[in-house]
């Protein structure tokens, strides 16, 4: 009996030193120990958003990837990532669209919290990486999102971008004026 209570104390123990592991989404990286796992427990940014800029329709379609392994030089452990796909529409046509990627393809990952607490999203690009850079999502509400999008300048080339069209690559993310509101659909 004594046996039984000692393994049920050392289970108990067990459950509760792995749930201490884990912490927010908004936890600073300098505060991240070796093997923790960053959880988003809200589910805040999950979802379908929208917004009318100009003669375009951007839907964003956010979701999360739980427990993806990240691996870095001082330290390595376990997030949820968030992930958008998009799809930009101008005059109900489609012109531009990540909906259909699978998870492998998807091109605008979570990165973490910035100091204004917005999560900080790496976006690789357009064809041949035009328009990589940083996007800021802030959750303003329920709601809504607000959106700052900051492209890397980029010389492209076809020499660089062998495929590269001649009447040049566009970035339809909107980027200008900076904070966009985004409405939960």
């Amino acid at each position: 009996m004594k046996n039984k209570a000692f393994l049920y104390l050392l289970i108990s123990l067990f459950s509760i030193s792995c749930k201490a592991q884990q912490y927010p989404l908004s936890i600073k990286y300098s505060q991240i120990p070796n093997n923790a796992y960053i959880k988003d427990m809200n589910n805040e940014y999950i979802g379908t958003w929208k917004c009318s800029f100009g003669n375009k329709e951007i839907f964003l379609y956010i979701t999360k990837q739980e427990d993806r392994l990240i691996k870095l030089i001082s330290k390595s452990y376990h997030s949820d990532v968030l992930l958008i796909k998009y799809e930009i529409l101008s005059n109900n046509q489609i012109i531009e669209s990540t909906k259909n990627f699978t998870i492998d393809k998807i091109n605008i990952t979570s990165m973490g919290k910035s100091k204004n607490n917005s999560v900080v999203f790496n976006y690789e690009g357009g064809k041949c990486h035009v328009g990589n850079g940083l996007i800021y999502l802030k959750y303003v509400d329920l709601t809504h999102l607000k959106w700052n999008f900051r492209p890397d300048s980029v010389m492209l080339t076809n020499i660089n971008c062998p495929d590269y069209p001649a009447g040049g690559i566009k970035i339809n993310l909107p980027y200008e004026p900076s904070d966009i509101i985004f409405t939960k659909q």
